[in-house]
């Protein structure tokens, strides 16, 4: 039972830290992060946390979060 509960709180802790990284993208705060730019895609770049990944593009001043999935189906997407 208890294991079960470790699980379940590290899975809602990886949750806040995903809604942290969305808000530092937001707010152009991405140097503790490793940000890495698609090929064949113009100002588009990706964030990997753990199994996630989080793909944005940025645009004059600003970076707009087009998707946050899985590592398997992110990709797929574009």
């Amino acid at each position: 039972m208890v294991e079960k509960r470790k699980k379940q709180l590290l899975k809602l802790d990886k949750h806040w830290e995903i809604k942290s990284i969305i808000k530092d993208i937001v707010n152009n705060n991405l140097e503790k992060y490793d940000v890495k730019k698609l090929s064949w895609y113009k100002n588009t770049f990706r964030i990997r946390k753990g199994k996630f990944r989080i793909i944005f593009k940025k645009e004059n001043w600003e970076n707009i979060l087009l998707k946050i999935e899985s590592r398997w189906d992110v990709y797929k997407w574009l």
